[in-house]
C-alpha cells in the first residue's frame, strides 16, 4: 500500500492501538514517514499509543523524513499552492493531511515549534513555522510497541524509528528489523526544558539493527537514547555506521539486564557497572576488516560467541547470561560452522581456531570518572598511535560527533594525560601478551586487543 499512517493525538486520552497484520506500508517520498504520531505537546501522556505486529504476521514499513516543511494552517493551504513546483508539488497534493495538519491558530500555540521558517531559509515553501518528524516511524509523544508478530521498517531517509518521548518495546515477544540511513532507534526532543521524557526500553524476542554502510549514509549510531538505555531481554544485534558513531549509545546510560547483546561501531558509549547482566567490551588495536571473525572461547575451548562483520568496526560489545565469571580467550579468523544471523553465530557445532588476540589493558569495573569513551583511529590522520596504544577520551558533544570532528592527536610515542590509560613500556604497537581474558562481575573492557605475542 502506497500512503502513511497518521495520528493526531491532540487532546484525546485513552488507548490507540495500530495492530499490524500482514501490512505493507511504502511511502512514495522520502520525504515522509509511512507512521506519524503528533501532537502539539511533547509531554502529553493521556493518550497511549501501541503499535502490535499480529501474531505470525510479517509486516514492512518503508518511509522517509519530514524536514521543516508541514506547518502550514490547515485553513491557508490555498494561498500556498503557488510555492510548490515538481516534486514538492507532488508532495503538497499527495500529503494534504501533512501540509495542513493544524488550523493557523493551533499552529502559533505549537510547543516544539517556535522558529519562524523564514529563517531557516527553506526550499520547500514558506510555512509560517517548521515541523521535523524523522524517522520513517515518527511519534511527538511516547510510542510502545507489542505483540508477537514480525515487523521490519526500513528508511529511505535517514532515521528509522524516533520518538520525541519514551519509546519502549515490551513483552520479551516479537521480532524487529530496523534498516536505517542514520540512527535506528532514537529518542530525541527539541527540549530538554519541556520535561520531556527519553528512555529507550527493548524486551523482544529479537532486534536487528542495521544503519546502512554504503553511500546513502554518512553517520549513524545504531540504537541512540537521549535519556536512558534500558535493554531487559532478546536477542539485540545493534550495528552502528563505519565511522565515528556507536552500536549502542546513551546521554543517560545504557543498563543491560538481560538477554544476548552484540553491538560494534566506532565509538562506545560507558555502559552503566550498575546493569544487572556481565559484558564485555573489546577495542581492537586497528579496526576490524569486512569478513573478519571473532571468537570467544572459554576455558575449555567451547566457542561462546563468534561473530563475522560485514563491515570495518574498532570496538565490539557483548553480553549474554552464558558469561560468567572465568577465563575466556579470544580468536581473529578460522572457521565456523553454525547458525547466523547478519554475522552473528547463536548457535555453533564447531570452531577451528584461527589467530589467537591479547590485550594492553583491563579495565574490571568499568571506565572511572564519567562518561569517557573509546574512540576510534581517525581514518584520514596517519597519527593513530595514540589510540593504538588503547587511550580513553572524553565522549564528543553530538553537535561535535554531527561534524565528525575526531579528538586531537599527537606524535608523542606516550598518551597524553587526558583519563588516558597508562602503557607499559615495553609494549609495543600491533601486539598485545595479556592473553587471558578473565571475567569478573558485570563490566569487563579491555583494551588494545590486537595479535597475542607471548613474551
Amino acid at each position: 500500500m502506497k500512503g502513511m499512517i497518521s495520528v493526531n493525538t491532540n487532546n484525546l486520552k485513552g488507548n490507540i492501538n495500530i495492530t499490524l497484520n500482514g501490512v505493507n506500508i511504502d511511502t512514495d517520498s522520502k520525504k515522509v514517514p509511512a507512521v506519524l504520531v503528533y501532537n502539539k505537546d511533547i509531554t502529553y501522556t493521556d493518550s497511549k499509543v501501541t503499535i502490535i505486529p499480529k501474531e505470525n504476521s510479517k509486516n514492512y514499513i518503508e518511509g522517509g523524513k519530514l524536514k521543516k516543511v508541514s506547518l502550514i494552517g490547515i485553513d491557508e493551504l490555498d494561498s500556498y499552492t503557488n510555492y510548490y513546483t515538481g516534486d514538492n508539488k507532488t508532495n503538497y497534493t499527495t500529503y494534504t493531511n501533512y501540509y495542513g495538519v493544524y488550523t493557523k491558530e493551533e499552529t502559533s500555540n505549537i510547543l516544539f515549534a517556535k522558529i519562524q521558517a523564514d529563517n531557516e531559509d527553506l526550499q520547500d515553501g514558506d510555512p509560517y513555522y517548521f515541523y521535523k518528524a524523522a524517522g520513517a516511524i515518527g511519534s511527538d509523544i511516547d510510542l510502545y510497541f507489542e505483540g508477537s508478530g514480525y515487523l521490519e521498517v526500513t528508511s529511505k531517509n535517514k532515521e528509522g524509528i524516533e520518538t520525541k518521548g519514551n519509546l519502549t518495546f515490551s513483552g520479551g515477544i516479537g521480532d524487529y528489523v530496523v534498516n536505517a540511513l542514520d540512527d535506528c532507534l532514537n529518542t530525541t526532543t527539541t527540549s530538554k526544558q519541556n520535561n520531556a521524557r527519553n528512555t529507550l526500553t527493548i524486551d523482544v524476542n529479537t532486534l536487528t539493527a542495521i544503519v546502512d554502510a554504503g553511500d546513502d549514509a554518512d553517520e549513524g549510531d545504531s540504537i541512540d537514547s537521549n535519556g536512558k538505555l534500558i535493554i531487559n531481554g532478546g536477542t539485540i544485534i545493534a550495528i552502528a555506521h563505519p565511522g565515528q558513531d556507536a552500536g549502542i549509545d546513551s546521554e543517560d546510560g545504557i543498563y543491560i539486564n538481560g538477554g544476548t547483546v552484540l553491538a560494534t561501531g566506532d565509538m562506545y558509549d560507558e555502559i552503566s557497572s550498575e546493569s544487572k547482566q556481565n559484558f564485555i567490551v573489546l577495542s581492537f588495536q586497528e579496526r576490524q576488516d569486512v569478513d573478519s571473525l571473532i571468537t570467544i572461547l572459554d576455558s575449555n575451548d567451547n566457542p561462546l560467541m563468534s561473530y563475522k562483520s560485514d563491515r570495518v568496526y574498532t570496538n565490539l560489545v557483548y553480553s549474554s547470561s552464558d558469561l560468567s565469571n572465568g577465563t575466556y580467550y579470544l580468536y581473529k579468523d578460522g572457521s565456523v560452522d553454525g547458525t547466523s544471523n547478519n554475522g552473528l553465530y547463536s548457535k555453533i557445532n564447531s570452531y577451528t581456531k584461527g589467530t589467537q588476540l591479547g590485550y594492553t589493558n583491563n579495565m574490571i569495573g568499568g571506565i572511572q570518572g564519567g562518561k569517557d569513551n573509546i574512540t576510534p583511529p581517525d581514518m584520514e590522520n596517519e597519527q593513530m598511535n595514540n589510540f593504538n596504544s588503547g587511550e580513553m577520551r572524553e565522549k564528543p558533544s553530538n553537535d561535535d560527533r554531527k561534524k565528525k570532528t575526531q579528538p586531537s592527536r599527537n606524535n608523542d610515542s606516550n598518551p597524553p594525560n587526558d583519563n588516558s590509560i597508562n602503557i607499559p613500556n615495553n609494549m609495543s604497537f600491533g601486539s598485545a601478551s595479556n592473553k587471558e581474558f578473565v571475567i569478573d562481575g558485570i563490566s569487563n573492557l579491555f583494551s588494545g586487543v590486537g595479535k597475542l605475542v607471548e613474551e
